[in-house]
C-alpha cells in the first residue's frame, strides 16, 4: 500500500515539484492506543528517498492493522487531501 500526490519541497532558495511522487508507511511505534508513523517520500517506486516526515494517530487494537490505520489517517489529513493510492 502507498499513496502517490504532488510533493513539494525547498531546494535551497528554490521550490521542487515532484509531480506523482510516492509516500509509503516506512515503520510505525505505539501502544494500544496510539502510535506515531513514519511516511517516506520517493520521486518515483524504486528512487532514492526525498524525505521523511512522522505523524501521529490514535491505534485501534482491534482495528484494521496499524499500517493500513495509518494510511486510512494521513487521506483525513489536508497535506493527503489529493492523494490517490498506488
Amino acid at each position: 500500500m502507498a499513496l502517490s500526490q504532488k510533493l513539494f519541497m525547498n531546494v535551497g532558495s528554490r521550490s521542487v515539484e515532484f509531480d506523482g511522487a510516492y509516500a509509503r508507511v516506512s515503520e510505525y511505534h505505539g501502544t494500544k492506543s496510539r502510535m506515531s508513523f513514519v511516511v517516506a517520500w520517493f520521486e518515483t517506486l524504486g528512487t532514492e528517498m526525498l524525505r521523511q516526515d512522522t505523524y501521529m494517530c490514535d491505534l485501534d487494537i482491534n482495528g484494521e492493522n496499524p499500517v493500513r490505520q495509518a494510511y486510512l489517517h494521513l487521506k483525513t489529513l489536508p497535506e493527503f487531501a489529493t492523494a490517490t493510492d498506488c
